[in-house]
């Protein structure tokens, strides 16, 4: 599994957890989830495109 800088000190058991959770979440929950991020924190620079 690809961690990120968030989940690279999570156990693989705490990983799990999240994977069931948005299994059982609907469209609104997860756009809800994805929009309380702020992109400028993130990590990314901009300065590359794609990954």
């Amino acid at each position: 599994m690809v961690k990120s800088l968030v989940t690279k000190g999570m156990s693989s058991a705490e990983l799990k957890e999240i994977q069931e959770n948005l299994k059982k979440a609907n469209y609104k929950e997860i756009r809800r989830f994805r929009d309380s991020f702020d992109p400028n924190r993130m990590g990314f620079s901009g300065r590359k495109e794609g990954v």
